[in-house]
C-alpha cells in the first residue's frame, strides 16, 4: 500500500498545494523507475554494444588514415625531375663516353667499398672525383627516390615553418636532403630559407649545390640560400637552426662502431640539440637511416633520448610509449619499405648494369618536434586520438600465417601487434580501429599481441 502524501508545515507556509505535490512525487517516482530499468538492462545493452563494435571493426573504421609512401602525394614537377635526374647531373657535371661506359663498374666498386670494406674506408671518400660521380649517379638518385616519397607524405604541419627560417643538414654530402625537401614540399619553395649544409667534403657540397641550383631553375623557383660548411658533426656554426635534418649520417660514422649504441644515441642527441634554436618552441629534427637492424636500433635509442629532452615523435610513431621494435638482438626493428616499380626507368637500367638492382626501398626514421610541455613521459597518445580507438602503424609486408591466414606486424601503444586480416595493407600505413576490450592473445613466435580484424 502506497504511503499517503501530505503537506509538511513549511510547505503549507510556502503556499504549495497538495495536488501539485502529488504530481511532483509521481514524476519523481517515474524517473526513478526509468533509472532502475536502465541499470537492470545494462548487461544486455553492453552485449549489443560489443556487436556494434564488431560491426564497425569489420567495415567502416579499418581503413588507412595515412600512408608514408603514397606516390600520389609527390608533386608532379618533382616526379619529372626525379625521372630525369641523370639529365640534371649531365647538365652540371657531364661525362664523356668513356666515363659513361665505366660508370656501372665504378658504382659496383663503390658499393663494395661502402659495405664489405666499411671498417677500413676513410670518411672523406667523396673527395675523390670518380667515387663522388659514382655516388651521385647511383646513391643520390636512389636516396631522392626514398626521401621525396617520404617527405611528400609526412604531415604537412611538420614542415610549417616561418619565413626566414634556418635549416641545417648534417652530413649533407651532395645536398641530397635539401634537394629532397625542395622537390617534395612546394610550400617550402616559397619560403626564404637559409640552409646550412655541413660535410667534411667540400667537393661533394659544391657538386650538390650546382645540382640544387639547376633543379631550382628547372622548377622556375627562387633557390634557397645555401651555406656550405666544411666540417664534421660538432663543428660550430654562425647561428642556431630552427630545423635540423640528417640522412644516412650515423651509418657513415664508422669510427664509432666500437661504442655501445645507447652511448652513441646520447652523444649524438646532445650534438644535434646544440645546433637547435631552443627559443623556438617548434624546433624540429628528422633522422633518416638505412633500414638495417643496427641503424634502426640507434634510431630507436635516439627517439628515447629526444623524448627525455622534451621532443615528441611526430612520425612514424602513433604513441609515446617505449618502442616495441627497438632492434634489440633477436627482436624486431623499426623499418619501412616500398616497392620500386615506379622508380625512374634509367635508374633501374643503371642499377642492373651495375649488378645492384633494387626491388624495395627501405629506411628507418623519426621526425621530432619540440614539446611545449617539456619532457615526454608515459604512453600519452596524440591529442586527436580518442580512448575508444587505437592507432597503429603497419611495419611489414604481407606475412603468410598458419591455417591459410595472413597478416602484418604493426606498432602501437599496446606494443608490437600481429594484425591478422584479409584486407590488404602496405608498410607505413597508419590505421585506426576500435580499442579491443579483451586481453589479446600472444603470438608464440614473435611475442606480438594478436589482433584480428
Amino acid at each position: 500500500m502506497e504511503e499517503k502524501i501530505q503537506l509538511k508545515w513549511y510547505e503549507k507556509r510556502q503556499g504549495i498545494k497538495l495536488k501539485d505535490k502529488i504530481k511532483s512525487e509521481q514524476r519523481k517516482k517515474e524517473f526513478l523507475e526509468k533509472q532502475n530499468l536502465k541499470k537492470n538492462n545494462a548487461p544486455e545493452k553492453k552485449q549489443l554494444s560489443s556487436k556494434r563494435i564488431y560491426s564497425i571493426q569489420k567495415s567502416k573504421f579499418v581503413k588507412p588514415l595515412e600512408d608514408l609512401f603514397s606516390a600520389e602525394n609527390i608533386p608532379e614537377d618533382a616526379k619529372k625531375i626525379i625521372e630525369d635526374f641523370d639529365k640534371v647531373i649531365e647538365s652540371t657535371h657531364p661525362l664523356n663516353s668513356k666515363q659513361k661506359l665505366l660508370l656501372p663498374r665504378q658504382i659496383r666498386s663503390l658499393s663494395h667499398f661502402l659495405t664489405d670494406e666499411r671498417g677500413e674506408r676513410r670518411l672523406g671518400y667523396m673527395n675523390q672525383t670518380v667515387l663522388l660521380s659514382a655516388y651521385v649517379h647511383y646513391y643520390t638518385w636512389w636516396n631522392l627516390v626514398r626521401l621525396v616519397r617520404l617527405f611528400s607524405n609526412i604531415d604537412k604541419n611538420f614542415f610549417d615553418v616561418k619565413d626566414s627560417s634556418v635549416f641545417l643538414d648534417l652530413g649533407s654530402g651532395p645536398l641530397t636532403v635539401p634537394l629532397a625537401l625542395f622537390l617534395s614540399r612546394p610550400e617550402l619553395r616559397k619560403k626564404c630559407i637559409t640552409f646550412y649544409c655541413l660535410d667534411i667534403s667540400q667537393q661533394a657540397l659544391a657538386f650538390g649545390e650546382n645540382i640544387f641550383l639547376s633543379v631550382a631553375a628547372r622548377l622556375k623557383c627562387e633557390p634557397w640560400k645555401i651555406v656550405r660548411v666544411k666540417g664534421e658533426l660538432g663543428s660550430a656554426l654562425k647561428e642556431k637552426a630552427d630545423f635540423v635534418t640528417s640522412a644516412n649520417l650515423f651509418n657513415e660514422l664508422c669510427d664509432d662502431f666500437k661504442n655501445p649504441p645507447d652511448f652513441l644515441a646520447k652523444k649524438y642527441t646532445e650534438q644535434i640539440l646544440s645546433y637547435l634554436k631552443f627559443e623556438n618552441e617548434n624546433a624540429r629534427y628528422i633522422i633518416v637511416e638505412p633500414g638495417d637492424p643496427r641503424s634502426a636500433r640507434l634510431v630507436s635509442l635516439m627517439r628515447d633520448s629526444f623524448m627525455r629532452r622534451g621532443f615528441f615523435p611526430v612520425s612514424p610513431c602513433t604513441h609515446f610509449c617505449q618502442c616495441p621494435m627497438d632492434g634489440k638482438k633477436g627482436g624486431k626493428w623499426c623499418n619501412y619499405a616500398f616497392k620500386t616499380d615506379n622508380a625512374p626507368t634509367e635508374l633501374k637500367k643503371l642499377s642492373e648494369k651495375s649488378e645492384l638492382p633494387k626491388e624495395r626501398a627501405v629506411l628507418s626514421f623519426v621526425a621530432f618536434q619540440k614539446s611545449k610541455a617539456g619532457q615526454i613521459d608515459g604512453c600519452n597518445c596524440f591529442s586527436d586520438e580518442r580512448p575508444e580507438f587505437i592507432s597503429m602503424r603497419i611495419t611489414s609486408e604481407l606475412i603468410k600465417l598458419p591455417g591459410g591466414r595472413s597478416g602484418y606486424y604493426a606498432c602501437s601503444e599496446k606494443g608490437l601487434l600481429l594484425v591478422v586480416t584479409t584486407q590488404q595493407f602496405f608498410s607505413g600505413q597508419k590505421i585506426r580501429v576500435l580499442n579491443p576490450q579483451k586481453k589479446l592473445p600472444i603470438d608464440s613466435k614473435s611475442g606480438a599481441c594478436i589482433l584480428e580484424l
